[in-house]
């Protein structure tokens, strides 16, 4: 790469600008008796320290030569020289002890810069710790530029995530559920000028929630994630200081989410059923499919977690998707119980165990007494949670295959009379493909 033809300098002449540069800022500290520490920052977030660097006449002189670079308009933009011209001098003093120019500094800072100008995309990354987790793999690979790793800081470093996120990393670890697993993601962005100290936090932490999940609509476990700390890994560094992080930590009672081997298949389906929803939205699902799942994962998530709560929104998720106006207990058992069951026996038992189930719910919401057989069945809680799981995978994969929003929908109309003739119900359990879905069913409460 070369400067081009309306410019007056080589590359070689342009590092030595920014060495005289350097050198010049270094004679300033001595003759102010200033330590390397002290001169130290980002650009354009100090406007003193900025403009005693640009104070010299080195610093034009870099700042008009940097904007000439070939690809540096179409990479950072017309208007960012004077940013990456203090970087570069940031850069330098981010590194060195003394206030003696050293020339291998300079060297590296230069060949950083000019690397990452070449460079077509930004490479960004994220990294959350995970709770109650286990897996007997010290790495998972999820697809999508996902991966679950355990806990080696060496490992992440290797990775580029700096020491300053795995600090902040360790700091947001430990309590109730803390697991020796990190959810990592990577994606790269094309640079230009509206994303040179832009970064997407969004995007990160959406694939790492739709991660979640997936991963808690084909198991059960109480997995969780933590404060999402968002990094762009690069070469250099055009100018940013803080940390960025979104979402939440928080501690919560629960159990461990064991992953195998035999989970990846039905995890790639789920998380591309999710990410297909994201772009269609539900139309094309039974109920209100979108609240169903938002309240299914609240059963994870509510703070305080307790119990009742995790009860309430369990059935809050299957009232959505199939709940009806009128005799709502018993329609909702008989049509759960109708959709989960391979057999007459397994239909009786699982019918009469929700509508036990909705008994507590009722009296939870309308602050009733619970008795003794009331609080067993909150300590079952999560055989109900598994009953969700299994309706809302299947629903989730039916409304993310389905083709368009306006043809027939099998579960809107004249479900309980399909119910009941074996034929068409077991049509409905193949489209749902729940007769595939076969983890165990709640016996009689």
């Amino acid at each position: 790469m070369y400067p081009d033809e309306n410019s007056t300098m080589t590359l070689d002449e342009v590092r030595e600008v920014f060495g005289e540069l350097v050198l010049a800022v270094l004679n300033d500290a001595k003759g102010n008796a200033r330590t390397v520490a002290a001169l130290r920052g980002i650009a354009l977030y100090d406007d003193e320290k900025d403009a005693a660097i640009a104070a010299h006449s080195q610093f034009d002189m870099l700042e008009g030569a940097i904007g000439k670079l070939p690809l540096f308009s179409e990479r950072f933009g017309s208007t960012e020289s004077r940013r990456i011209a203090l970087q570069l001098v940031y850069s330098y003093l981010a590194t060195a002890d003394s206030t003696d120019l050293q020339l291998q500094i300079v060297g590296s800072v230069w060949k950083d810069f000019l690397v990452e100008l070449e460079a077509s995309d930004w490479t960004n990354c994220s990294i959350s710790n995970l709770s109650y987790f286990d897996s007997e793999e010290p790495l998972i690979d999820l697809g999508d530029g996902l991966s679950i790793r355990e806990r080696d800081r060496t490992a992440l470093l290797g990775l580029g995530f700096s020491a300053r996120i795995l600090d902040r990393l360790d700091v947001d670890w430990g309590g109730l559920g803390a697991s020796r697993y990190v959810l990592v993601t990577h994606s790269s962005t094309p640079k230009g000028p509206k994303n040179v100290v832009l970064k997407d936090c969004s995007d990160p932490w959406l694939r790492c929630a739709r991660a979640i999940g997936s991963l808690r609509l084909i198991a059960p476990g109480d997995v969780g994630m933590n404060l999402v700390f968002v990094e762009r890994v690069a070469r250099f560094n055009v100018g940013f200081g803080g940390i960025a992080a979104t979402g939440a930590s928080s501690e919560r009672f629960g159990c461990n989410y064991s992953w195998t081997d035999r989970l990846h298949r039905p995890y790639e389906e789920t998380y591309v059923h999710l990410k297909r929803l994201e772009t269609v939205r539900y139309g094309n699902s039974p109920g209100n499919l979108d609240l169903a799942l938002r309240s299914f994962m609240s059963s994870y998530d509510r703070i305080p977690s307790g119990a009742d709560s995790r009860l309430v929104d369990a059935i809050t998720a299957l009232e959505a998707v199939l709940g009806t106006e009128s005799e709502i207990s018993f329609k909702l058992a008989f049509r759960v119980a109708s959709l989960l069951a391979n057999s007459d026996e397994e239909r009786s038992n699982l019918l009469k165990s929700f509508r036990n189930f909705y008994d507590v719910r009722s009296r939870l919401v309308h602050g009733g007494r619970l008795g003794t057989k009331h609080k067993a069945l909150l300590d079952s809680v999560d055989d109900l949670r598994d009953i969700v799981r299994r309706i809302l995978r299947g629903f989730v994969a039916y409304a993310a295959n389905a083709t368009t929003s306006s043809g027939a929908n099998p579960f809107k109309e004249d479900l309980d009379a399909k119910l009941v003739n074996t034929i068409r119900r077991d049509e409905l359990r193949s489209l749902l493909g729940l007769a595939e879905i076969q983890t165990g069913l709640v016996g009689s409460a």
